[in-house]
């Protein structure tokens, strides 16, 4: 009897650990519902920058960045995917204030404009450079380009590489930025990007556009 009781209690503790342990939490990858929409936290990732390129189908190549703000911050990066499974056609707006991150301690975090915030390799007055994106007069022609040089210390990896067809950009490669218009059985799926204090521990994310639905981490 001794022996099997020691033998539960290792199970019991090894289960423990194990939840303890495991970097994805069980609400990853399931649908919550809202009124009408359906969101699904796929992956988070963190990352102390941002590095993404875009290629075009005519063979054109861009490069941008994007950096923490705050000094001892790092970048958050949710994959979601909204779905509209209820409403006949649903106008979701993704801004700023389209969802909020909760840590345990009351701070939160909303999720940040990639593209006013972030940098481009652009050329200004003949040289390439890191320039600001609010910085830039015409961000296409300034950046993009099939003779675009690769930025100094451009590795592989970990950059972001977004391949943008004809009909727009493929499921999990893109940001979640804009005005999308989804008819009954339609979806979209991308990433929000936050900014937080370095090891800050995730409670929850609270959708915000178009609907309204808390999913607990």
């Amino acid at each position: 009897m001794g022996k099997k009781i020691t033998f539960l209690l290792v199970v019991l503790v090894l289960g423990v650990l194990l939840a303890a342990c495991s970097s994805t939490p069980s609400s990853f990858g399931k649908a919550h519902r809202g009124r009408s929409l359906d969101v699904t936290v796929l992956a988070m990732e963190r990352s102390p920058s941002l590095r993404y390129t875009n290629s075009y189908p005519d063979g054109a190549v861009d490069y941008h960045r994007l950096l923490p703000a705050g000094e001892g911050n790092e970048l958050v990066l949710i994959r979601l995917s909204v779905a509209n499974q209820t409403a006949t056609s649903h106008i979701v707006e993704v801004g700023t204030q389209a969802a909020e991150l909760k840590d345990f301690f009351q701070g939160s975090y909303f999720p940040l404009d990639v593209g006013s915030q972030g940098q481009s390799w652009a050329i200004a007055d003949g040289e390439w450079s890191w320039v600001d994106n609010d910085a830039l007069t015409n961000l296409e022609e300034q950046t993009r380009g099939v003779a675009v040089p690769v930025p100094p210390n451009w590795v592989k990896e970990p950059v972001r590489e977004i391949e943008v067809g004809v009909s727009g950009t493929p499921p999990g490669q893109g940001f979640l930025v804009g005005s999308f218009k989804l008819e009954k059985g339609f979806s979209i799926d991308g990433w929000l990007v936050f900014e937080a204090p370095i090891g800050t521990k995730i409670r929850s994310l609270r959708w915000k556009a178009g609907d309204s639905l808390t999913i607990q981490f």
